[in-house]
């Protein structure tokens, strides 16, 4: 049976005709096996992430009425399962020690990175003009999983770099032919350093068995993907592969498709023209054109009809890309709301959304507010407007620091009363803070009197004395005393023999249970809890001591750097949406009208943080070409043009472009879409 490649634009039904002929495979193919689960067993099909595995698996669940399931995942999940899976073939293969393999979180794999790196951090050996020590280590573990998703081996990443990124030194004149050979020197034992950097990573990694996405990625696609007794394993498991999205998919994942291909299976392929969000970020749409061209049967989708963009999409990207050649009356369905600065935008974008839903003319859910970047403080104004006037806010993958909870600040305070050694982590406004948090008696005035006069600090046993300590305790009440005494004497009880994970558990149990915990705050409390046993896993295979272990989990916590991202099964139903683009488009959401935030900024010419650094050189079909400038420009624009088609197939009646004259930090803007802002009506 032939192999079909799906393509069209957003909206345009490339999954429903997939899951047809899902549908036509369990028909024909499966119903007529001995064991017809067993067979859609065999169906290996990919999602671009976590939610969209949920989604695409649901839905092939339903059309088939739960008879056939089939195994769904994400590249990076399927690669870690089969790596986690096929561990004893690689512990043969490259002499790993015999241990079960650890996976790390981010915010682990940054720490530890730092301190495999430290020496060449301190000295500056390993180095990036213009980068602080955190951005230049995580930027290190990104070009490792660039090279991974592009097949690349680790030893030639120094080449890529040096081969493709411009500088300005080799762009100087040609007098100064020895001082650009200097620099030029002394730019190549940069990237030397970083590839023997990066290897000492992966080598440090190996001899424990830890596992990133990198490391993962890499392990999948040199020492399993080819390798023969994986490979028939690889042939008897999968007759089928559906690939949802193969513009979002790394070039790894379609090196797995083509051997399935080669070897028989049969296979569905959607693909947007109009997408790739993730070009930036491992996403080679590229490479997987020649498995269409190669294997596939083309279907080609018309673009929906029935939105915006098959309206006005082809003449707004005419106006974008030559404003100066055109002449067009202002569109009827594109609005613009103006101010001068920042902070009044957020204000009138949010009052116009207020009063739209107040007469009638739009429903919450009808609108989703979108920005090339959404800063904390642009976030916080417009759903603090909006949810004063009673109109739920829906932040998309809203991820908050685990050190913003009080309560999960106050479990930490509380660690630092029991164990040893901690004092240094502790002060006065700690002990304040727990007090008014863990107990419902003891305001912040009261608890400000206590931590100031009934806190010892002390570097090994910082501790609480009585109430009475202070000699005006009388001025504290009876339930604040009360409560004050009842927490200190559960300290007292505790003991540092206690497992901290435990400790943690049953302080919960104790102090915050009781309440009516907010689906926010528990979901925070788990996170702590999981982040906690992560860390305490991870320390055990370090050989560190408890002592070190909970210091460190305690500062790693306080850094702000371990988030808290709640599972929500189901969006509310009557909410604004609040989405930068890449959020929005990678979540496939669609409105009745769209409010495009800040659409006279820069940002939108840009990748901004959807976009690795030196992400195109690790492409397929980079082959060692220089990354210019010019090629630099020619992506941004056809970045910007397939995101507008993609947002304006995406919204139904209306777009609101919102711009203020001013930045935050008060420079005039003039950005790319500012001509789009010139023709359009102001919103009435």
């Amino acid at each position: 049976m032939t192999n079909l490649w799906i393509e069209g634009g957003s909206r345009s039904g490339k999954t429903e005709r997939m899951i047809r002929q899902f549908c036509h495979w369990a028909e024909t193919d499966f119903a007529q096996q001995a064991n017809p689960q067993a067979v859609s067993q065999k169906v290996l099909a990919l999602a671009v992430d976590a939610q969209q595995r949920r989604n695409l698996g649901d839905r092939l669940m339903l059309a088939t009425h739960g008879k056939y399931p089939v195994t769904t995942a994400t590249p990076l999940s399927f690669f870690r399962d089969e790596v986690r899976l096929f561990w004893t073939l690689l512990v043969k293969k490259l002499n790993f020690k015999a241990q079960f393999p650890l996976l790390l979180r981010v915010e682990n794999e940054q720490e530890l990175a730092d301190q495999v790196w430290k020496d060449r951090l301190d000295t500056g050996t390993l180095r990036m003009e213009g980068l602080g020590r955190d951005r230049l280590v995580r930027r290190l573990l990104d070009l490792f999983l660039l090279s991974a998703y592009g097949g690349h081996d680790l030893r030639e990443i120094p080449a890529i770099l040096h081969i493709g990124i411009e500088t300005n030194s080799l762009a100087s004149d040609a007098d100064n032919n020895s001082g650009k050979s200097s620099e030029a020197s002394e730019i190549l034992e940069q990237w030397q350093e970083i590839g023997e950097a990066l290897q000492e990573w992966r080598d440090y990694c190996w001899e424990r068995g830890l596992l990133t996405y990198g490391i993962i990625t890499d392990l999948f696609a040199h020492h399993l993907l080819p390798n023969p007794q994986y490979q028939y394993k690889l042939k008897q498991r999968f007759n089928y592969v559906i690939i949802d999205r193969a513009d979002e998919m790394p070039a790894i994942a379609c090196d797995l498709c083509k051997f399935l291909l080669k070897n028989n299976a049969q296979g569905i392929f959607t693909f947007n023209p109009d997408g790739s969000a993730r070009l930036g970020l491992g996403a080679d749409p590229e490479y997987w054109q020649e498995l269409k061209k190669s294997e596939c049967e083309v279907i080609q989708l018309p673009h929906a009809q029935h939105t915006l963009g098959a309206e006005i999409a082809d003449s707004v990207l005419s106006i974008v890309n030559e404003p100066i050649l055109q002449f067009i009356e202002p569109y009827v369905n594109v609005h613009s709301i103006e101010s001068v600065s920042r902070a009044k935008l957020f204000r009138n974008v949010a009052e116009t959304i207020a009063e739209a839903i107040a007469s009638g003319a739009a429903k919450a859910s009808d609108i989703a507010i979108i920005a090339p970047g959404l800063d904390n403080i642009a976030n916080y104004a417009i759903a603090e407007i909006l949810r004063k006037k009673e109109i739920n806010v829906l932040p998309l993958n809203d991820q908050r620091p685990l050190s913003h909870s009080a309560q999960v600040r106050s479990l930490l305070t509380l660690i630092t009363l029991v164990y040893p050694n901690l004092g240094k982590l502790v002060s006065r406004d700690h002990i304040a803070e727990m007090l008014v948090v863990l107990t419902e008696a003891i305001d912040p005035v009261r608890a400000g009197m206590l931590s100031d006069y009934c806190f010892v600090p002390h570097p090994d046993n910082p501790h609480l004395l009585a109430s009475e300590t202070y000699n005006q305790w009388n001025r504290l009440g009876y339930a604040a005393t009360q409560a004050y005494e009842k927490l200190r004497q559960w300290i007292a009880q505790q003991t540092a023999k206690d497992a901290p994970l435990l400790f943690i558990d049953r302080a919960i149990q104790i102090f915050l249970k009781p309440r009516k915990l907010t689906y926010e705050q528990t979901s925070t409390l788990q996170s702590l809890i999981e982040t906690a046993q992560y860390y305490w896993q991870l320390g055990y295979r370090l050989d560190q001591e408890e002592s070190i272990i909970l210091e460190n989990f305690i500062q790693l916590i306080r850094k702000g750097t371990v988030a808290a991202n709640p599972y929500a099964p189901n969006l509310p139903e009557d909410s604004v949406v609040l989405a930068t683009i890449f959020q929005y488009r990678m979540a496939r959401l669609s409105h009745r009208w769209q409010f495009w935030l800040d659409a006279s900024s820069e940002l939108w010419l840009q990748g901004g943080s959807a976009s690795l650094f030196a992400a195109p050189l690790f492409l397929k079909g980079r082959n060692g070409e220089k990354w210019t400038v010019e090629h630099q420009r020619e992506a941004d624009m056809q970045r910007l043009q397939k995101l507008l088609r993609d947002l304006l197939d995406r919204t139904d009646e209306r777009v609101s472009l919102c711009h203020s004259e001013l930045s935050t930090n008060g420079q005039i803007q003039n950005g790319v879409l500012l001509p789009l802002i010139e023709i359009s009506a102001n919103f009435a």
